[in-house]
């Protein structure tokens, strides 16, 4: 259970981490400088970003400071006895901070001199505040991202099912083939934040790149989509923990019951003030997983399973394993429900521009993607194969649930229970922040946080955010179905829909920009321009170019945003047919897969 929602989808954007380095005080000006509150800071023509872009990445190759080892990389310095050798970070030391070369620093005095951008102010106080600021959060290593991505996207429970619903040759097929287009999808966002983020116009989140592409609107749909899916992450935690402890309990206590413990801790949880603390769990919580993944393919491989977690009431059919589209599937949408699994593994990208934001040379994040990507590729494949293989179609969404040794299924869930309710107290934490942040402040003018009133809406906001996550969840408990519902709805946008149409928007703005006179600081923005978007030759002009590799960015767009239509009829449909068996009931003292 250690793994049914990847840690880092709930960070979100702008919550404090547990993982950062920096301090509370300096999350927190992290946070509220996120684009927020600016709200002219997204208002620049393509063409503006795109300057100060430019002279960001050359400060940054022109950047002498060493980048700070990796977490694990100082243990095996230290266990090693090479500790004298590990490079730390110098984030205190505000010369270094500030580090330009002299191009870069010409440039910015132009800037500073003769900047007409329409309505930019700093809101940091002094330039040398906002550049401390900027560069404070500049120390990550390439290493240290690809850990934190392995950390958000590693979640290898749903393999499993998907290979069950998909057989092994359409299973090797979709998973291969998500993996392919999420790698896509992730040198997309590194290709964005590239052009576009600058000390003078940071990128911080993945709205940014929606806004300054497309406008406000998208940003809020950003949002919303966002703020959804970490919803429905902890409506997740909290039915699946539920039954995890139903099941080492052996179902002597109420399962609802169960879940409004989860709910309650959760609520009071999250009413920690600091997380900094809890930092080590973050850093381990991987190999935990991984910990619980050997314990649970030993058990796959040594005990039979048990029937009511894969929603058979016993072992009476053989074990059946199949090349291809499985004959006992029920109907076409348990391949679309096995197909969403693998777009729910996948999950994560939303955050990668924040990762990039801490690196200090972000043109390094390609590899840590890249390794990252490919290593949960291959959990995913190795564990989903070996899993199916023994069990078939009595595999589950709950591997770990899904043998009959009880002492093993014990350790393994007594640990995935610790790592999934402590995970929850961390990073819902940051997600009612990021909710906050986000929504409430955005559209409904909440406090600020750091105010006695908005200390007071915060703690009502979590009270009420974990209150709606336990409805979501009692009402849908199946969680193949809420796995199904949530990956389509959400979490396949930012990995899927969102990237190409962000690609497209951007491309034809640049190939439009070629017949304006270039940009520099002291013009006003927009007149050095032709034409505008009102007039059809901007428009040829943007998409004529490589029109054929335009097309396919559209419909790949539009290829997604089926798939993620289809795949909310499955989940809807795999409830449905849950609630037909009796094997789900809503609001139930009866746990799913309990007999």
């Amino acid at each position: 259970m250690a793994s049914v929602v990847p840690q880092g989808v709930l960070m979100g954007n702008e919550g404090l981490d547990p993982r950062n380095s920096l301090s509370e005080p300096q999350q927190e000006m992290q946070m509220t400088d996120a684009g927020v509150y600016q709200t002219d800071i997204n208002n620049q023509p393509l063409e503006v970003y795109m300057y100060y872009a430019a002279i960001e990445r050359e400060r940054e190759d022109n950047d002498p400071r060493p980048v700070p080892d990796a977490p694990w990389t100082v243990l095996f310095k230290k266990l090693t006895g090479k500790g004298h050798t590990v490079i730390t970070g110098d984030e205190n030391d505000t010369a270094v901070a500030s580090i330009h070369n002299e191009k870069a620093l010409e440039h910015e005095k132009d800037g500073d001199r003769f900047s007409n951008e329409k309505g930019h102010h700093d809101t940091l106080g002094t330039k040398g505040d906002r550049d401390l600021a900027y560069r404070l959060l500049r120390t990550a290593s390439w290493q240290a991202v690809f850990y934190l991505i392995t950390t958000d996207i590693l979640g290898f429970s749903s393999a499993p099912e998907s290979f069950q619903e998909l057989g092994y040759g359409p299973g090797v097929l979709v998973y291969t083939c998500f993996f392919l287009l999420a790698v896509g999808a992730g040198q997309i966002i590194y290709r964005l934040y590239l052009a576009l983020d600058s000390e003078k116009y940071p990128v911080k989140c993945y709205a940014d790149l929606g806004e300054r592409t497309f406008g406000k609107i998208v940003r809020h749909i950003f949002n919303v989509v966002q703020s959804l899916q970490l919803l429905f992450n902890v409506a997740l935690l909290i039915i699946g923990n539920g039954q995890t402890l139903a099941s080492i309990i052996e179902f002597k206590f109420c399962y609802i019951a169960l879940n409004v413990f989860f709910a309650i801790l959760g609520g009071v949880g999250g009413q920690i003030r600091s997380l900094r603390n809890f930092a080590w769990f973050a850093n381990i919580n991987i190999w935990l997983n991984i910990l619980v993944m050997i314990m649970t393919m030993v058990g796959i491989a040594k005990y039979a399973p048990v029937p009511g977690e894969s929603g058979h009431t016993s072992l009476a059919d053989p074990i059946q394993t199949s090349g291809w589209v499985p004959s006992y599937t029920q109907g076409w949408y348990q391949q679309v429900s096995g197909v969403q699994l693998a777009v729910f593994a996948y999950g994560g990208a939303m955050i990668f521009t924040e990762f990039m934001a801490e690196m200090r040379r972000p043109k390094d994040f390609w590899k840590a993607a890249f390794v990252a990507q490919t290593f949960c590729y291959l959990m995913y494949m190795f564990f989903g194969i070996f899993c199916y293989a023994f069990q078939g179609q009595y595999s589950s969404i709950l591997p770990s649930l899904d043998f009959a040794n009880q002492s093993l299924s014990l350790g393994a869930n007594i640990i995935g229970l610790v790592s999934t309710a402590v995970a929850a107290v961390l990073y819902a934490n940051i997600g009612v922040k990021v909710l906050y942040e986000n929504v409430l402040r955005a559209y409904f003018n909440a406090p600020e946080l750091v105010t006695t009133r908005g200390r007071i809406y915060w703690s009502t906001s979590v009270i009420v955010y974990w209150a709606l996550a336990w409805v979501i969840g009692s009402a849908i408990p199946n969680i193949t179905a809420l796995v199904t519902l949530v990956g389509a709805a959400c979490i396949l946008q930012f990995t899927y829909t969102f990237p190409p149409i962000l690609l497209l928007g951007h491309w034809m703005q640049r190939d439009a920009m070629k017949a304006d006179q270039p940009w520099a600081p002291g013009m006003a923005p927009g007149s050095n321009r032709v034409d505008t978007w009102r007039d059809a030759s901007r428009w040829k002009r943007g998409f004529a170019p490589y029109w054929y590799y335009k097309v396919v960015l559209m419909l790949l767009f539009l290829g997604a945003l089926a798939l993620a239509g289809l795949g909310i009829y499955s989940g809807i449909e795999t409830a449905i047919v849950a609630y037909a068996a009796s094997t789900t009931t809503a609001f139930s003292c009866i746990a799913p897969g309990q007999t």
